[in-house]
Parts: C-alpha cells; sequence; structure tokens
C-alpha cells in the first residue's frame, strides 16, 4: 500500500539553453543623390537594434535592424560627411528545451564592420554581430515533506534542509525615455548631425515589496560638423528610473540587469539647430535568484511495519561564488605618424569567453578600439583589436556566467605615433554548481512485523564513529527517545564511544 505524503511545491525559472549565435549580414548601397561622391571612406560604426524575440517550441525567433553610420571624404569637398545604411536581419536557431512559456533574453553584440567603396557612387556593408541567448522555463517541482498521519503505523521520520541557489523571477520591460538636448555653450553651431552613440547603463536595482526598483543613465554622444567643417562632440547624461513587477518572495533576492535598445532616434529641432530631439527606446531584461530552503523527508522507518521508500535525485545548484570587479585596460593604437588634434574614440565590446587555468577561471572580453583624428589631408580613422582578460582565482570549478560593462568613455592621449587609450570594464560573474542529492519520492507500507523478529529485550552496545542517535534507533526498530530514558542521557550526551541501553519497542 502506498503512502500518503505531504508535498512542499517550489517554483522557480530553469536556464533551458544557453547559447551564442553568431551571423553576418551584407548589403550594397547606391550614395542617394543628395550626397556628394565618395573619395574616402573613414570609418563604419553600426547599431544592432534587436525588435523582435519570441519563443517557440525548439527554437526562437530574433529580428531587428542593423543601422550603420559611415563616415567618409566626399570627392572635390573638404570636411567629413555621412551617410545610414540599414540591414534587417532575421535569425530562428533551435534552442532545444525551449517552450512558447518560455521567457528570452538576449545582450546583442556588433563584432566587426567593414564598409568597401565599390566605386564613388555604392558601397558594400557587411556587419558581423552575435546575439547571447539564454532561454529560462517556467518550473514547478514537488518534494515529500512527511508522511500524513504515520504515527499509527510506528512511523518515524527525519527531515531535513534542501537548501538551492536558483531563479525565482524572471522578467522585462520596454519603456522609452524622450527628451530635448541642448549643445554646450562651448560648442559651435552644427552644420549637420553626423553620428549619435548611445548606450544605457543600470546603476541600480533592488526589489522593494513586490515590486524592482531599477535606475540609471543613458550616455548619449553626438558627432558634429561645425560650419567651419571642423568636427565635435556632445555628451549628454540622461538619468532615468523606472519600476516593473517582481513577483512574491523575492525582495532578498539578488538582480541582475541588462538593458538593450530597440530603436534610437536623434533629430535636429526645427527652431533651434543647437537643439536635438531625442527619444531612446530600450528593453530592461531582469534576473532575480537567491537561495531557497525547502523542508523534506530525508529519512525514515516503522516500528511495526516494513517499510519500502523509493528515492529520486533531485537537482540543487550551489553558489560557488559571486561578484563584480573592474579591470582598467590600457592600449596603445598605433597610427605609424604623429597624430593631431584627436576627434572621436570609441570603444566596442565583441566577443566574451573564458577558459580554466588549474585551479583559476579566465574572463577574456574581446574589445575593438576605434580613433579618429586630424592629419594635414583631412580626418583618417584606425582600428585595433584587443583582449582584456580577468581572473577569478580559485573559481575553477562549477560552471560561469559573466557579463562585461564598459564603465564609461574612453579617454585618449597621442603618445609618440600612436594614441593611448584607457577605459575601464566591469566584470559582473556568478559561479554555480550543479548537483543531485536524493530525495524520498514515494513510500510503500509493506507487511506488519511478528513479535519474532524483532530483538531481545534490552540491549548494550557502544556508538560507533559516524553514527547519531537516529541511526541507532532505526537499527534497532526503536525510538531515540526510549533509548535516551533507558541509558538515562540526554541528547547531548551521546557520541562516538558512548554506551547506549536500548529497549525493544513496546508493543
Amino acid at each position: 500500500m502506498e503512502l500518503e505524503l505531504r508535498q512542499e511545491t517550489v517554483r522557480g525559472w530553469e536556464t533551458v539553453c544557453r547559447t551564442a549565435l553568431e551571423q553576418e549580414e551584407t548589403g550594397e548601397m547606391i550614395v542617394p543623390d543628395a550626397c556628394p561622391d565618395i573619395w574616402q571612406v573613414l570609418d563604419g560604426e553600426t547599431r544592432l537594434l534587436l525588435q523582435r524575440k519570441e519563443p517557440q517550441d525548439g527554437r526562437g525567433e530574433f529580428s531587428g535592424l542593423l543601422k550603420t553610420t559611415i563616415l567618409y571624404q566626399p570627392e572635390g569637398e573638404e570636411g567629413v560627411r555621412s551617410m545610414e545604411v540599414t540591414l534587417p536581419f532575421s535569425a530562428s536557431p533551435e534552442l532545444k528545451g525551449l517552450t512558447r512559456r518560455s521567457v528570452l533574453h538576449v545582450i546583442p553584440r556588433v563584432l566587426s564592420v567593414d564598409v568597401h567603396l565599390l566605386n564613388p557612387r555604392k558601397v558594400l556593408v557587411r556587419v558581423s554581430y552575435c546575439l547571447d541567448i539564454e532561454g529560462f522555463a517556467p518550473q514547478t517541482r514537488s518534494l515529500t515533506a512527511c508522511v500524513e498521519e504515520g504515527e499509527d503505523k510506528g512511523i518515524r521520520q527525519k527531515t531535513g534542509q534542501l537548501r538551492s541557489f536558483q531563479t525565482v523571477y524572471v522578467q522585462e520591460k520596454n519603456f522609452t525615455y524622450q527628451d530635448a538636448v541642448v549643445l554646450p555653450a562651448g560648442r559651435p553651431d552644427p552644420a549637420e548631425l553626423l553620428r549619435t552613440r548611445a548606450q544605457c547603463t543600470c546603476t541600480e536595482a533592488r526589489v522593494i515589496g513586490s515590486k524592482l526598483v531599477f535606475k540609471g543613465e543613458a550616455f548619449l554622444q553626438l558627432l558634429c560638423r561645425g560650419e567651419d567643417g571642423a568636427l565635435f562632440t556632445g555628451d549628454f547624461h540622461l538619468p532615468y528610473s523606472q519600476i516593473m513587477d517582481a513577483g512574491e518572495d523575492s525582495e532578498e533576492g539578488m538582480c541582475h540587469m541588462d538593458l538593450l535598445f530597440t530603436d534610437v532616434k536623434c533629430t535636429p529641432s526645427p527652431e533651434d539647430r543647437r537643439t536635438f530631439q531625442v527619444e531612446l527606446a530600450l528593453q530592461a531584461q531582469a534576473v532575480l535568484r537567491r537561495e531557497v530552503t525547502a523542508e523534506v523527508l530525508t529519512d525514515l522507518y516503522s516500528t511495526d511495519y516494513d517499510l519500502q521508500p523509493e528515492e529520486e535525485a533531485c537537482p540543487i545548484l550551489r553558489l560557488l561564488g559571486q561578484g563584480e570587479e573592474q579591470e582598467t585596460a590600457r592600449e596603445t593604437v598605433e597610427i605609424g605618424s604623429v597624430p593631431g588634434s584627436l576627434l572621436d574614440v570609441q570603444v566596442r565590446l565583441g566577443r566574451a569567453s573564458q577558459s580554466q587555468e588549474g585551479e583559476d577561471r579566465v574572463l577574456t572580453q574581446e574589445v575593438e578600439m576605434m580613433v579618429l583624428y586630424d592629419t594635414p589631408e583631412g580626418a583618417a580613422a584606425v582600428h585595433q583589436r584587443a583582449a582584456v582578460q580577468h581572473r577569478l582565482a580559485g573559481q575553477g570549478a562549477g560552471s560561469c556566467t559573466f557579463a562585461v560593462e564598459l564603465l564609461r568613455e574612453p579617454t585618449a592621449s597621442p603618445m609618440g605615433e600612436g594614441v593611448e587609450v584607457s577605459f575601464p570594464l566591469s566584470f559582473h560573474w556568478l559561479c554555480l554548481e550543479r548537483q543531485e542529492t536524493p530525495v524520498i519520492g514515494r513510500v510503500s507500507l509493506g507487511e506488519k512485523r511478528e513479535a519474532a523478529e524483532r530483538m531481545p529485550s534490552v540491549t548494550l552496545r557502544a556508538v560507533r564513529p559516524g553514527e547519531d542517535l537516529w541511526s541507532v534507533a532505526k537499527a534497532y526498530l526503536t525510538t531515540d527517545q526510549e533509548i535516551l530514558d533507558a541509558s538515562g542521557l540526554s541528547p547531548e550526551e551521546v557520541f562516538p564511544g558512548q554506551m547506549l541501553l536500548i529497549p525493544r519497542k513496546s508493543s
């Protein structure tokens, strides 16, 4: 006969897939009639706008736009001009374990941009990009807490705490930031807005009750050409604050927040060319994790009946370590000549990888640096790649996830025939170890024991190494309290080598 068990339900979210999808998009574009012929391409910078991500059964569907701003020198004219090329992209990768009820979190990255001049009126644009994808599925697990009404069958039960560091809530929110920015008084009047660069960071995220409050700032940089043809930038820091649902029992959780752009618009005001209307569309992706504790039945026996418990493996996650640490990189970008004034410096984050070295884990973030500078012949640009590493000492076990954030805009200064670029990166990391622990899933009640099968009325024996009072009582089919009463001891006096009087369980 199968016994009735009381179940404790634990709800959360499980990571069912994690992958990095790399693709490349290529397209040709005819220079618009309103633009002059191109003499030389200086630089291409792409903004990836992820506008759709939908989970399906066994796959994910993604689409968006790759907007590339091309800086070039026109034929027969001085100064720098720009034009924008938009390439649509889509992907439908196979993602095992994903269902329509899942939630997808994505970190998009532009890996490389190549702009090739085919002729003065046509350009070829090639963009390589990556989508770091993590899929979450809702999870409900029932754990046996105890046997219902087992005392009349002489059932003794032992419970314990099952602890697992798990994802308790996954949420996302779309929001739009709108504002008007005005160029500082020290900047000249712009003749043309050449390029818009946007970056958004989250500086604080905490749960209050059932709400997640997060805030940060969007960094906006405008590259403009003045009336005299000179290039200059305008930098703006735009603070924001948002609220989203956090679910129940999430206040003690650890929150990780990622932000991605779904659209970026910056247009000059028709009334004042020093004023720009800004509209940023973003999606906030939040993951809350904490240690979840559940009371489970770990062992049982009956003093009167044979029991047949069936164990099952329960997966748990153990937190090995987590943190946020900084690395300040200094790289020299080789130019080959003494640069004139520096017009623009950019650092773009590329592929992220990790490796193990003994007991340590090494996190690697690829970066690409771009320097736009003046020469006697006009503006020029150079790109250079580098890798920034961060070592996690003693974190070689388990699995590790990490994210890297550029804390602030890079600084640069001429150095010989190159430019030294300095920038701080923040490494957010989380190391977990997956384990399986046995728990009791079912219990069947066997035959009632006969008196002849029982032990003698009293037994004298010592506690062996590794034993406790529970294991002794179970071995002799009695109760721990009856052993203590017969021996005249308290629980604190039971230790290896201690002699115990073990009575037969009364009928």
